[in-house]
């Protein structure tokens, strides 16, 4: 689950998306009587994010809502074209449509409301991004390929957003509603070290999402809160667990690309001293979660497993000499 591993996250999207269309054929085709669209249905994460919407009202018994949405929204249940690489996507017409910008809305707005109001991005901030993330796709790509062509089966779409409120900002966001895609957020993210760094923050969530899909992974109340690493506010403990596996990930990538040949000049100044910062400062987030997660976590089997490979996988970096 830790080190990357392209043919188990391939596997992995696949499984995701056959369970999308099951989903759809039911509450479409079965529930509503309605044909399937020529081709099949979409597994796009505007896709995703409809169907999130659909079960939750079908939990509700509500079909009269699945219908409205089916008719709001139907034009996200036919397949486009796929795309041979990641998709970066501005949060602007004609980029998505209203109803694709409607439904991944919906899917990330946050707990804490700095993704409930997106907008399109800054004109000189997404040039910037566009050409940061050229950069680090080549990057990556030609020296760590194992990580990209990872990154590359999990996510298809870079949605690229800043918030309408100037009341905080994000620097990256995944929902497994809006599986396959990432958002990121340019302001403070349009360089290529931040880029990268979030690029690989988040595409980690969308691995770990995938895990609790046919297990709980934690068995704690949902409404206890606990100290988190990545945020001043107290989180769930799956949300503790997340940003465990995620440092953890961090970790390992980032001595990775500092022991590769691959030239880090274009990351910026001292390129390999801040990543060894970060390196270090991703080590030192994981323990202050882990500690959190031995005292207080109840975890099923699964999880214990997966934190256990953390935790050595971490363990393995922690008393390396600075590169």
């Amino acid at each position: 689950m830790l080190k990357p591993d392209p043919g188990y996250t391939a596997a992995m999207a696949s499984d995701v998306d056959m369970r999308l269309k099951q989903a759809f054929t039911h509450l479409v085709v079965e529930v509503l009587d309605l044909p399937q669209p020529n081709g099949g249905f979409s597994g796009a994460p505007a896709a995703h994010a409809l169907q999130n919407l659909m079960r939750e009202a079908a939990q509700r018994g509500d079909l009269g809502e699945i219908r409205r949405l089916v008719d709001q929204h139907g034009a996200v249940l036919s397949p486009n074209a796929a795309a041979d690489m990641v998709r970066v996507c501005p949060w602007q017409v004609p980029d998505l449509s209203e109803s694709e910008k409607n439904l991944l809305q919906s899917a990330y707005c946050d707990d804490i409301g700095l993704t409930t109001q997106l907008m399109a991005p800054d004109r000189a901030n997404l040039a910037r991004f566009h050409t940061s993330f050229d950069q680090v796709r080549t990057l990556i790509g030609q020296h760590l390929p194992l990580w990209w062509r990872e990154f590359d089966t999990l996510v298809s779409t870079i949605l690229v957003a800043q918030p309408q409120s100037n009341a905080g900002r994000f620097g990256g966001a995944s929902a497994f509603a809006a599986w396959g895609s990432i958002l990121v957020n340019p302001i403070g993210r349009a360089d290529p070290l931040p880029l990268m760094l979030t690029l690989i923050h988040e595409s980690s969530h969308l691995k770990l999402f995938y895990a609790y899909l046919d297990d709980e992974i934690t068995l704690n109340d949902p409404d206890e809160r606990y100290g988190s690493p990545l945020r001043q506010e107290g989180r769930p403990m799956n949300g503790v667990y997340h940003a465990a596996f995620v440092l953890a990930r961090m970790v390992a990538f980032l001595q990775d690309l500092i022991r590769s040949d691959a030239p880090l000049d274009g990351l910026g100044p001292d390129a390999r001293v801040a990543l060894q910062t970060e390196a270090t400062q991703a080590i030192t987030g994981f323990q202050t979660a882990h500690a959190v997660i031995e005292q207080h976590a109840v975890l099923t089997q699964r999880g214990k497993e997966i934190m256990a490979e953390a935790t050595a996988m971490v363990g393995g970096y922690e008393n390396v000499d600075p590169v």
